[in-house]
């Protein structure tokens, strides 16, 4: 018996056809089933994809092999279709929207929706967990999740059977964008195997997690450049960059699975799936956030600026001096204080132990202190900014002067300048010191509280950074992060514009606390 006649009915079991839904490679429509006396959906792929013989007994054989998955998380193909409409395959009829669509509309409102996000994306990698048993999908994206009701916590691999050709499509560039192919589908076709998938499984989960932003190792740009992207392994911008709620080992497994090398990618899909299960949000991926900044802010243009030191004494950790390439971000005036903090904390129920009650450092309009670095993340969540990364806090701090040693110029600070070497035992109100302002406008860069930073302690950091680099980040495993600024408790020279401290991410001293980062735009309030 031939692949075709084990597969479709007699051509007049289904009628009312309807088209519902166009894309490159099929128009899909409604359908009722004679036979069964149900509504399904057949999605009949475009004739051009149906030219040749062999590509549709691929099809044959994969649909056999796709009827054979049974996943909560993956849509059933029931049959092909081959009839006096074309050629094609036989599904439930579904309502709702795809993920593609999902993202669009929900697009602003990342961190409200970070959790379920992350329960999509495990779900999805379960699915593909049990299909690379027998087939893979070669054609992972967006488009072909599909969403029941719009829940994105019930997310459905569509198409299994059917990428074979939806793939072929994407390679021709038919079928629209090849953003989520794996460099070697383009490279060699002949090599695709489940770490393919995985790579397309990166590439969607990537833009998922940054509310539409896609790595540099995506072959977006392919269409127009003709060329597959050149990324070290290391120079891919790390999710949290974009989203301060992301926890470093999420960030680690999607820049692994976004890798340009197979080789360099997860194992499997149960790996990802075993490194997921043990990931967990930080409070603030749960926390409601403040509609606007509740703080004055200074813009700093994008552009390109130069970080690190070139001063002979400069510890190694500060060398050498680097351009680096920034996008627009404001940064407020000064380190968050008590007052803001309390306000956070009676809004969202987060407890922290702290020392807002302290009698000398919990002051309304002292800095916060004694919070951890994950404290300063859910803050940042609820306020709606992030923390600065090193480069971005070091050329606020420096006011665009590259050589700047301090956040005033040359000179070390006199005492009326900043609470720094125990000039104070405490911290003291923000803005205690007009004349250590520097020349954007921000107080306090130099002393009174050390402020976290986004990244994660890179010993080598400027060192390893390619010339040019955009938007710098510290890769280190997360335990340990970056420090800026110096403190009362801390000697002068931790003050200077280059000066990189670091602390343990749980530590919570007395002397450590924060200061925020805001979307580039229009700066308020600073004069």
């Amino acid at each position: 018996m031939s692949l075709a006649l084990a597969f479709h009915g007699s051509a007049d079991r289904y009628a009312e056809w309807q088209l519902i839904g166009s894309g490159g490679c099929a128009n899909v429509y409604r359908v009722f089933d004679r036979d069964l006396g149900i509504t399904l959906a057949v999605k009949i792929l475009k004739p051009e994809l149906c030219a040749d013989a062999g590509q549709i007994d691929a099809l044959r054989r994969e649909v056999l092999i796709s009827r054979a998955l049974r996943h909560p998380n993956i849509c059933p193909i029931h049959d092909v279709y081959e009839g006096p409409h074309g050629i094609g395959v036989i599904m439930d009829l579904l309502a709702g929207q795809d993920l593609k669509q999902w993202m669009a509309a929900s697009r602003g409102r990342l961190l409200d929706t970070l959790a379920q996000r992350l329960t999509a994306f495990r779900r999805i990698a379960e699915a593909l967990s049990v299909a690379h048993s027998r087939i893979i999908h070669r054609d992972l994206k967006p488009a072909n999740i599909f969403l029941p009701d719009a829940d994105i916590g019930r997310p459905l691999i569509m198409d299994f059977g059917l990428s074979i050709l939806g793939a072929q499509a994407d390679r021709a560039f038919a079928g629209g964008t090849p953003k989520y192919m794996a460099p070697e589908q383009y490279r060699a076709p002949e090599a695709v195997d489940h770490r393919s998938d995985l790579f397309s499984l990166g590439v969607l989960a990537y833009e998922l997690l940054t509310d539409g932003r896609i790595p540099e190792t995506s072959l977006k740009d392919l269409i127009a450049t003709g060329e597959v992207p050149n990324v070290a392994p290391g120079a891919i911008t790390p999710p949290s960059r974009f989203c301060a709620a992301i926890p470093p080992a999420l960030d680690r497994l999607v820049l692994l699975l976004v890798q340009s090398d197979p080789a360099n990618r997860p194992r499997s899909a149960e790996e990802v799936c075993t490194t997921l299960a043990a990931i967990e949000l930080g409070p603030g991926a749960t926390i409601a956030r403040s509609a606007e900044p509740r703080e004055a802010t200074v813009l700093v243009p994008a552009g390109t600026y130069e970080v690190g030191s070139r001063r002979s004494g400069a510890p190694a950790n500060e060398k050498p001096r680097k351009p680096v390439r920034l996008a627009a971000y404001r940064i407020a005036l000064h380190p968050v204080t008590n007052d803001a903090y309390r306000a956070f904390l009676s809004a969202t129920g987060y407890r922290t132990p702290g020392l807002i009650d302290h009698p000398e450092f919990g002051r309304a309009d002292a800095p916060v202190v004694g919070v951890s670095w994950a404290d300063a993340q859910a803050y940042a969540a609820w306020a709606g900014g992030r923390l600065p990364s090193e480069a971005e806090w070091e050329v606020a701090a420096r006011a665009g002067e590259a050589d700047a040693v301090y956040p005033w110029g040359t000179p070390p600070p006199l005492n009326t300048q900043a609470n720094i070497d125990r000039v104070c035992d405490h911290t003291t109100p923000v803005g205690s010191y007009p004349t250590g302002r520097n020349r954007w406008g921000l107080w306090d860069m130099c002393g009174n509280v050390w402020e976290w930073c986004a990244d994660a302690w890179d010993e080598h950091l400027w060192r390893a950074l390619p010339e040019g680099e955009a938007n710098p980040l510290g890769r280190g495993d997360g335990a340990v992060r970056a420090l800026r600024g110096g403190s009362f408790d801390s000697f002068t020279s931790t003050g200077r514009c280059g000066f990189r401290g670091k602390a343990a991410a749980g530590e919570m001293r007395a002397d450590i606390g924060l200061r925020l980062v805001y979307a580039g735009g229009e700066a308020d309030g600073a004069e």
